[in-house]
């Protein structure tokens, strides 16, 4: 009977010991995924960052008159072009 318990309580300590090993190593390998993806999500913020600081530059309206007048040949209309609609 005491062989059985020693038995019974030797695997039940390997287990252990195996369990707490795991354990370990998948912390190791989830920190590590952690890092990998804060780095990730760093990259995003600093890529965000510049976007709507290009987005500010190109929303200024002189930039806007000028992309209209070269890219799409726009002029602003002539006092003969205006016409005045009344109700």
């Amino acid at each position: 009977m005491r062989w059985f318990i020693f038995a019974v309580l030797l695997v039940a300590n390997v287990a252990t010991g195996l369990s707490v090993a795991y354990d370990r190593f998948r912390h190791r390998q989830l920190f590590a995924e952690l890092r990998k993806l804060e780095k990730a999500r760093d990259e995003l913020d600093l890529q965000f960052s510049q976007l709507q600081l290009e987005q500010a530059t190109m929303a200024e309206p002189t930039l806007i008159d000028r992309a209209a007048r070269e890219h799409l040949g726009m002029i602003n209309p002539t006092p003969q072009d205006t016409v005045a609609v009344r109700p």
